[in-house]
């Protein structure tokens, strides 16, 4: 029965992450570098879906998937120039962004 629920969550973590990772690629992409919309997209979009599922299906509970996302977030921003050389996009700024766009107040957090 855990097995069982480890996978809709891991479907679902994946769907979930792909779409917000194609998401931010997409509306951050031409602000942040010189991709195209389409290929910022299918690359965060694919981290996204890897990262999401991956760490959900391993994991296999929602508080687990949590704190793995916080650590995801740790260790991508502790990495931020690095990714933002291998992209071409710095996921922290665009990440601020996207939830600037959703009308959370991140000013405070040093970017958006």
């Amino acid at each position: 029965m855990a097995y069982a629920s480890g996978v809709r969550l891991s479907s679902l973590a994946g769907i979930v992450g792909a779409g917000v990772g194609g998401y931010i690629g997409y509306s951050q992409a031409a602000n942040v570098s010189d991709l195209t919309p389409v290929t910022g997209a299918l690359i965060l979009g694919g981290v996204g879906l890897v990262a999401g599922s991956a760490g959900a299906f391993l994991l296999k509970s929602l508080m687990q998937f949590l704190i793995y996302a916080i650590m995801l977030g740790v260790v991508v921003f502790v990495f931020q120039n690095q990714i933002e050389g291998m992209t071409g996009i710095n996921p922290v700024e665009a990440t601020l962004g996207f939830l600037k766009g959703l009308g959370l107040p991140v000013g405070a957090l040093g970017g958006g």
